[in-house]
């Protein structure tokens, strides 16, 4: 008898991708009850996958509030998700850029156990400063840093989301989606991931990308993928791509991220999971794929992403897993270096140093016992009359 609750929730695509690695798993013990609840964009990614989550949005249609602004109508919505549902454990993703679902209901567990899937090593977002009790993270450097500046408890169970790479054929993805994108094998496919107008200095990174790309001795043909969250900006960059005489394919809205990702020879972005997401995948390919380039030729860029997750550096780039353009004028010789087939190869050996196995195992014995212990806590109240 499936008698505990356990309550999930998502907001950013990179969340739903983690709870559609953790909920079968869940679901395949014999006594969890598995709710999901998501807020765009990660509510159309879990309805795709085949799942049917509560929507969660404010009365406005808004899914977040502002870092700094008023959460009462978020705190109030997340009371009457956790009054309908009744979890005895909560297990929330992480999102960025205010606050949302997933904070909200963090805020107001009240007693209840509460656990955080991390997708971004040191990310731990909240509203007045309450965490979850326990962050699954990726390592122990991701569980060093988040104890670090969090004060709260890490434990290392490999990349979740990423363990069904393990059943891609990256080879043939990168094939395909070549072909799609109108490839050609004398000329580099670069793609430029984006991430949200809201992130400092996006904008100037890419308009210090697109003056670069204009330097390389073989004209790119560039493959663009728009943030879900903002896709209609997406026209924006390829048109200004187009004005500088760059051939663009928008693949923005075309599917999952990952053939998009694997066709790259050079994947820019300026610190998104994508960049790890390609590395994932380079662990899976027989191959190199190419490698990656962050744009961080922005200070303010590099000093969000320094608050944001506690480090200086994006995810990978200490690893072999990325170089870094802290100035636009390095670019075009960062460019071409990185398009060299010895640093796809470095990369590649790089990316068969990241971790394989993925301990769903322990997410869900964590998750059980705490529920188990929360279910005989309501069991051994008074019942008041």
């Amino acid at each position: 008898m499936r008698s505990l609750r356990v309550l999930l929730s998502a907001r950013d695509p990179a969340g739903a991708a983690l709870l559609a690695a953790v909920v079968p798993a869940l679901r395949a013990t014999d006594d969890l009850a598995v709710e999901l609840a998501a807020s765009p964009p990660a509510w159309e990614e879990l309805i795709d996958a085949g799942e049917r989550p509560a929507r969660f949005t404010l009365r406005d249609g808004a899914t977040a509030v502002d870092a700094g602004g008023d959460p009462r109508a978020l705190l109030e919505a997340a009371d009457a998700l956790l009054a309908r549902v009744d979890p005895h454990a909560v297990l929330v993703t992480i999102s960025s850029f205010g606050v949302g679902l997933d904070e909200a209901l963090l805020a107001r567990a009240s007693g209840r156990p509460t656990f955080a899937l991390q997708d971004y090593p040191g990310d731990a977002n909240a509203i007045g400063g309450i965490h979850a009790g326990t962050y699954f993270v990726r390592d122990e450097a991701a569980a060093a840093l988040t104890r670090r500046r969090w004060g709260v408890s890490a434990t290392p169970v490999g990349s979740l989301r990423h363990a069904p790479y393990a059943h891609l054929d990256v080879a043939h993805l990168r094939t395909e989606a070549r072909a799609r994108a109108g490839a050609v094998d004398d000329r580099p496919l670069i793609g430029f991931f984006a991430q949200p107008p809201e992130v400092p200095g996006h904008d100037g990174a890419f308009a210090d990308l697109v003056t670069a790309l204009g330097t390389l001795p073989t004209s790119p043909l560039v493959l663009l993928r728009g943030h879900p969250k903002q896709p209609d900006a997406a026209a924006a960059y390829a048109a200004r791509l187009a004005a500088a005489g760059l051939a663009v394919h928008d693949a923005t809205g075309e599917g999952p991220a990952e053939p998009w990702l694997a066709a790259c020879d050079l994947v820019t972005t300026c610190y998104s999971t994508c960049g790890i997401d390609y590395a994932f995948l380079s662990a899976r390919s027989p191959r190199p794929l190419g490698s990656v380039l962050f744009l961080l030729t922005r200070a303010e860029t590099r000093d969000f992403l320094a608050r944001y997750a506690g480090v200086r550096s994006p995810d990978g780039a200490g690893a072999g897993l990325g170089r870094v353009a802290e100035r636009a004028e390095d670019l075009p010789r960062l460019l071409r270096d990185a398009l060299a087939p010895a640093n796809a190869a470095a990369y590649h050996a790089a990316s068969l140093r990241l971790p394989r196995s993925a301990r769903l195992d322990v997410v869900v014995d964590a998750v059980r016992a705490a529920a188990r212990g929360a279910a005989a806590r309501n069991a051994s109240r008074p019942v008041v009359s």
